[in-house]
Parts: structure tokens; sequence; C-alpha cells
């Protein structure tokens, strides 16, 4: 959720062209990652072609299924693999709040259903996309990714492959269910209040959020309301960690390299947990649960584990956030209205045009302020951390999202007050530029995926990776599998 701030490039290039379920059933050998789809292709056990028709054929039934891609291109991800038929190329998604060339960019959003295709790869895209891997279309998102859920009005909902009455999250949701349905190992995901770790968390994939600065195609600078980043979803440790490794800049965000890590390092941690969200209220009984076991998981792996209180007042948190949201609103309906007037803006979805008006009524003074405010809470976050190492919280306040939960037939100050609740969180590591992760190592008493969010301070990524490493090795996941599976 919220990263129109961060795609307000890509928005100004549009504007002007347009002028319960059961647990899956445990198999002897977890689904390959990219890493081990890359060594069988360098080794001729099987061919980038194969592998290639294989996840097309995937997508084109988990389509139908789950509803994860709003683009399939068969003819354009066949013209581009490469000649050596034992040259790596993974096949993957574009999520489509950023720009690929020759796709269209839609932001989930019914005002572009007209935009003309991309000219050019966006530069996160751009040097993800040197990696050897294929793009073969691009996933779902909510309109301009404001929401938690993937429902949008222009492509109806994604569902989730643990349960197709369930969310898979948002706003990477299609990216998500689309890993985690076995259609690709690894897909292109955004965060800028948790859109990574969200989706990651309902659907039983590892998803990190790197440090504010880190990847390619991010600004340099430490400001607190450049709040997203670009990285991606998997269901193994170390496909996201070489991803990270690879497109990590030139240190000129002032943070040291991350290391290329293929397991763990082993340090041990002090980890502070807190459990209460913005408005002091506990989550429901699954996710308190799994917190619970965790605690006592860590301990067992030889990490101090204490309770912690947050360093700011929550419920301030969350308020300035979401003026912060909105105003990105502002600026993306400014966009879509003077590209495509009052009938263009008609077309936004109710929730869009809610929070765009918050947004468009804050005046300059008090912008500034409120900027004054997000440096205050990134000083006091990073300076909290000297009786903790990381830090544990839930990924949300449920442990799932039913289909509609937050639908467009409700009053959308409705919608906005009840997500806030749920999305109670992931959002204090966007505004801090922090490093944070959602790993599955819980389930539900009713066999649903259940994530658990650590978060460090920003620069903190390798410490963070160490500690995945134990978690999958102290509590493997790669053999799960959902009951809507179209993996090998």
């Amino acid at each position: 959720m919220a990263e129109v701030r961060m795609n307000r490039r890509q928005l100004l290039a549009s504007g002007a062209a347009l002028a319960a379920v059961p647990a899956a059933a445990q198999r002897p050998a977890p689904p390959a990652d990219a890493t081990a789809l890359a060594a069988r292709m360098r080794s001729g056990e099987t061919t980038a072609r194969d592998v290639l028709v294989a996840a097309l054929d995937r997508a084109d039934a988990a389509q139908a299924r789950l509803n994860c891609a709003v683009l399939i291109d068969r003819p354009g991800a066949i013209a581009r693999l490469p000649a050596d038929a034992r040259t790596p190329s993974i096949p993957t998604f574009i999520k489509d709040l950023n720009d690929y060339k020759g796709w269209p960019t839609r932001h989930g959003s019914r005002a572009f259903d007209q935009v003309p295709p991309a000219s050019a790869n966006e530069a996160f895209v751009d040097a993800f996309t040197r990696m050897n891997v294929n793009p073969i279309g691009k996933t779902a998102t909510p309109e301009f990714g404001l929401m938690c859920v993937t429902e949008p009005l222009s492509h109806g909902p994604t569902r989730n492959p643990w349960n197709p009455e369930f969310s898979p999250g948002g706003s990477s949701g299609g990216s998500a269910a689309a890993v985690a349905a076995g259609v690709v190992a690894i897909a292109h995901a955004n965060d800028g209040g948790g859109s990574i770790r969200i989706p990651a968390n309902l659907c039983g994939l590892f998803g990190f959020k790197p440090s504010r600065g880190r990847l390619a195609g991010q600004k340099r600078g430490d400001d607190p309301a450049d709040v997203a980043v670009d990285h991606v979803l998997t269901r193994s440790v170390r496909d996201a960690a070489l991803t990270m490794a690879s497109l990590q800049g030139d240190g000129g965000a002032g943070l040291v390299p991350v290391p290329r890590l293929a397991g763990p390092v082993g340090e041990r941690f002090r980890i502070g947990v807190v459990t209460a969200g913005a408005d002091n209220a506990a989550p429901d009984a699954e996710v308190l649960g799994g917190i619970a076991r965790t605690r006592d998981l860590l301990k067992a792996m030889g990490h101090n584990v204490l309770d912690v209180a947050m360093p700011f007042d929550g419920g301030a948190f969350a308020r300035d956030f979401t003026l912060l949201w909105a105003m990105g609103a502002a600026e993306a309906v400014a966009v879509v209205n003077k590209g495509l007037g009052p009938d263009g803006v008609a077309r936004l979805e109710p929730l869009t045009r809610h929070l765009a008006a918050m947004g468009a009524g804050v005046a300059p003074a008090d912008a500034g302020a409120l900027m004054g405010r997000l440096a205050g809470y990134r000083d006091a976050y990073n300076a909290w951390f000297t009786d903790h190492d990381l830090l544990l919280t839930p990924v949300l306040a449920r442990h799932a999202i039913p289909i509609g939960l937050l639908g467009h037939h409700r009053p959308p100050a409705d919608v906005l007050a009840d997500m806030m609740r749920i999305v109670a969180y992931t959002p204090v590591q966007n505004l801090v530029g922090a490093a944070a992760m959602s790993v599955p190592i819980m389930q539900t008493t009713a066999g649903l995926p259940l994530g658990m969010h650590f978060a460090g301070r920003r620069g903190d990524d390798a410490r963070l990776l160490d500690l995945a490493f134990q978690l999958e090795q102290a509590a493997p996941w790669a053999q799960r599998r959902p009951p809507i599976w179209f993996g090998d």
C-alpha cells in the first residue's frame, strides 16, 4: 500500500501521454526457487525455453482461478529467450505500477485503460531485468497501490491460492499470488506502507523491504517522505538475498554494502517485541498465538527476547502517515485531472478520491510541519535501538482478509479507518527508511500462512537476512504448498 508517491514520475509521464482452508499436503521435495532453476539451466538438466513455456502455461491456468495478472505476453517472453540454452532465464512478473518497455502501465486504475505502452524501463525494472530474468507479464495491483488488498474496479479481485475467498493482500497482491501458486519463483514487488510484507505474510512467502536508498532506482538521500522501495517476493531467502546484493547501489546512500549471503552468519540477537497497534489494540488471537510461538522459537535458537514499547505515540504516527499518503493520492488525482479532465477523475475509485480530498486541503505551512514530524519519528526510531538489536511485531492486526471486507461498496471513510486498524505495524519502517521483512514461519490453526514481521534500523539489511536464514533452517516452509498450486 501507499506506493503512489514513488510513482509520481511514471504518473506524470502517463498523464502527458494521455493529455479457512486446510494446510496443503507436505511433499518430499520443495518447489525449485530461482537459484535452483538457474543451476538446472546451467547444467543442461533443462532449458530456458522449457522453463519459460511451462511458466506461461501455468500463468494462463492461474489467471483463470486467481486473477493475478493484468497482462501475459507469451510472444514477447519467447522472443526474449537467450540464444544459448544454458544461459539462465528465470520467468518473472513486473508489478503494474512500474514501467516496462512495450507494455502499458495502468496503475490498477480504470482511468489509465487507454494509456500507451511505456517507451522505456523504469530504473529498478531495468536493473532487475538484467539479472537473467525474463518478464512474462504484469501483475495486478490496487489503484495506485493505495490499498492493502488487491481488488481494483479495473480488474476485479485477485484471490489467494491458500483460500480464494481471502485476499492475497496488497498492493503487490498479484505478484504474491503468482509466486505462492507456483507460477513463477520470483516476482517484482514494491513497498510504500507494507506492500511487500503484507502479501508475503498472507501468501506464505518471504518478503524483504530493503533500507531506503539501498537498491537501484532510488534516491540516495534519507528523506522520510520517500517511503517506497522496490524489491521482489520469493519463496526462499537466498533468492531475495541474491537480488538485493546484485541490485544495491554504489554506497552513495551512506549504507554499508550487503554481502552476498547464501546462508546464516549465525549472530545471536536481542529482539524486542511489540504487539500493540497504533491505537493500542491487540491483534487477533491467531496473530497473538503466532507471536507467542515465535518468541519461543527465537529463545530456543539462542536469541534474547524482550518486550519493548514504541518510541513515539502510535496514534499520532498513524495520523501523520495517513496524511502523507493522502497527499500522494492528491498528486495522482491532479495528474489524472490534467490529462483526462473531470471524466477521468470520475473513473477513479471512491477511496482514491476521498484520500485526494484530504491531501489537497493541506496548506503549505501544515505540509512543512508534517515533514518536520516525519523526521522526528525517523530520528526517534533510530535512537531507540539501544537495549535491542532487532524488532518483532505482527505484520497485520488480522491473520486473513476476506475478499470484499474493504470493498468499494462501503463508505470510503469507513474503509480507510478499517484499513488503518489492520495495517498498524508495517508503515513505520517505510517512513523511517528501515529494513524489514515478513518471514513465513508460522501457520494459523486452520493452516493458513502467518508471517512474522522483523525490522531493524536503516542499514540493518544484512543482520535481518542473517536472522531470516536462521529461521529458514529452524522452521522451514519451502515444502508447504497451497491448495491452488500450479508448480511442478
